[in-house]
């Protein structure tokens, strides 16, 4: 039986999860194996919100890719953090903080650093 790496797919044999341990992807990721059988609904769960934050990190690499490596004007770039912004508050209504946390202290960043 194969374990799959939650985040980038990677199928490791069952036996390297004896007695409940957890390994180290060559992603970087942690993966484990509880002896115990997830539920299909529990599954189904961790895969959704899995696609909403790969959602979240590709509208967020994008913005930073705009304003490390193009010449799109910031007010342009201001509309896609908004964007962002709400679609963070459309999926993960109270994480919302979350957004001044990281990615805004990462856009000023990359704004300071390339585009001044």
């Amino acid at each position: 039986m194969a374990i799959r790496c939650l985040y980038c797919g990677r199928e490791y044999d069952v036996t390297l999860f004896e007695f409940d341990r957890s390994i180290t992807c060559v992603c970087g990721k942690t993966v484990m194996f509880k002896h115990k059988q997830m539920t299909d609904e529990a599954l189904l769960a961790r895969r959704s919100e899995d696609r909403k934050v790969r959602e979240i990190t590709t509208m967020a690499d994008r913005i930073a890719s705009l304003i490390v490596g193009s010449d799109y004007p910031m007010i342009d770039i201001e509309i896609e953090k908004q964007k962002l912004r709400e679609r963070i508050s459309e999926l993960f209504p109270d994480k919302i903080d979350l957004y001044d946390l990281i990615y805004g202290p990462r856009f000023r960043r990359l704004k300071d650093q390339f585009r001044e």
